[in-house]
């Protein structure tokens, strides 16, 4: 008896590791099903091991390529995309399904619109211009036939302005006949202006473009149109298209006793993107630079999913997917991230607060105290994080927001779809 237990004990780490091989996916099918887990349950790097092997494994996949190209634009890795993607759309032509050729020529138009190659996205736009995303594609289209063939900066590689810690972060931006403070949003996807600072500004090309969501989750109507000449302090970046929403809709107020704001307009992610974003307290300043990228040893990797920057989170231990987003007055946690952390609903006390975004205020009734918050090389302890529905991404998890009461305590760094946080000295 003795002999065979110490058989069976001797088989059995080779008989476990037989098992965990053998429960790997090993069709294309299993493979980009494990992947669509991964991917919904916020492990990114368990996705794109998966993608990578099925892209290897079954080259002459539409699917295969498809999620390539969707894990690269997941991690900011735009030309990746691109490429992925349009292989995608040739396997497809290849297929003879004009209506699947139809919606992978509609994503590659997206993309090339979101890298700035705005030239090249009309063709593709316009033939992906079908079922809910007519009235969207058409209209980036129409507005990307009038901007330039491709985004390009001009003028000195480094821009610096003040900042007051505690306020959102803003940069005096505008055409050269009017500069205005503008908020700089990680939150928002597109560059946007209220309806009647769009006037002033000449915005040219406006047409409906459906619906988008603001900092809380909330539908609002918008418009697409192109602005002339558009510069961020002293950087030239000539012109760019707008999102245009009603002045209501951009409406900031701060219910933490300071006067009323209302920014007219927002930096968002599509030129935020294609800089380095410098925020320190320190040194009381916002600085704006050509991107140089950040070593992965003192950054953490971001995820780009439905126009939202998402961060790296370690919430007592627990990685979450946090918002980065400078609109926000405060880091806070969404039901989903209070599910996720230890002790769960439990830990929420009733409160009452006031959260403010760009796109308006909520009130949280609920947050959880006492937590000790972890991002990059920043570490938060004794953090009180309301409980705010944010909205959910259709693909990826949102377990919270990060704001500016904790991104105001570390030196901030943005670059290349990587996030920098330095505790202050």
């Amino acid at each position: 008896m003795r002999r065979l237990l110490a058989r069976v004990l001797v088989c059995l780490p080779a008989a476990l590791a037989a098992c965990a091989v053998g429960n790997r996916p090993t069709t294309l099918a299993g493979q980009l099903a494990a992947a669509a887990t991964a991917v919904r349950e916020g492990r990114i790097e368990d996705a794109a091991a998966q993608i990578e092997d099925a892209r290897r494994r079954f080259p002459g996949s539409v699917e295969a390529a498809r999620w390539s190209a969707r894990l690269a634009d997941l991690l900011w890795q735009d030309e990746r995309a691109i490429a992925e993607q349009t292989a995608a759309v040739r396997l497809a032509r290849r297929s003879g399904e004009k209506r699947l050729l139809a919606a992978m020529q509609g994503h590659l138009g997206d993309l090339l619109f979101q890298a700035g190659r705005w030239g090249e996205s009309v063709v593709p736009l316009t033939a992906g211009a079908l079922g809910r995303q007519r009235v969207r594609r058409l209209a980036y289209a129409a507005v990307a036939a009038t901007l330039p063939f491709v985004r390009r900066f001009s003028g000195p590689i480094l821009t610096e302005q003040p900042w007051r810690p505690g306020a959102p972060p803003e940069f005096v931006c505008g055409t050269r006949a009017l500069l205005r403070p503008f908020a700089i949003d990680t939150g928002t996807s597109l560059t946007t202006v209220a309806a009647s600072f769009a006037e002033e500004l000449d915005v040219r090309g406006r047409r409906p473009a459906g619906d988008a969501f603001d900092g809380t989750g909330r539908r609002l109507p918008i418009e697409v149109g192109m602005l002339s000449r558009f510069g961020i302090g002293g950087v030239d970046i000539g012109d760019i298209p707008v999102l245009v929403v009603s002045d209501r809709a951009l409406r900031l107020r701060d219910f933490h006793g300071g006067p009323e704001r209302e920014p007219r307009g927002v930096l968002g992610l599509d030129l935020l993107a294609a800089c380095r974003l410098t925020i320190d307290p320190e040194r009381g300043s916002v600085v704006l630079e050509l991107p140089q990228g950040l070593p992965g040893s003192s950054s953490v990797q971001c995820v780009r999913a439905d126009g939202r920057c998402l961060v790296p989170v370690v919430v007592e231990g627990v990685r979450l997917w946090f918002v980065f987003d400078t609109g926000a007055s405060h880091s806070s946690l969404t039901e989903l991230g209070l599910r996720s952390i230890q002790g769960g609903g439990r830990r929420a006390v009733p409160t009452f607060r006031r959260v403010r975004t760009v796109g308006g205020a909520t009130v949280a009734v609920r947050e959880v105290r006492n937590l000790v918050v972890r991002c990059s090389g920043a570490r938060f302890v004794q953090v009180t994080l309301p409980v705010i529905d944010r909205g959910q991404s259709g693909t990826f998890p949102v377990h919270g927001v990060i704001g500016v009461d904790l991104l105001g305590r570390c030196r901030v760094t943005f670059d290349r779809g990587r996030v920098r946080l330095a505790a202050l000295q």
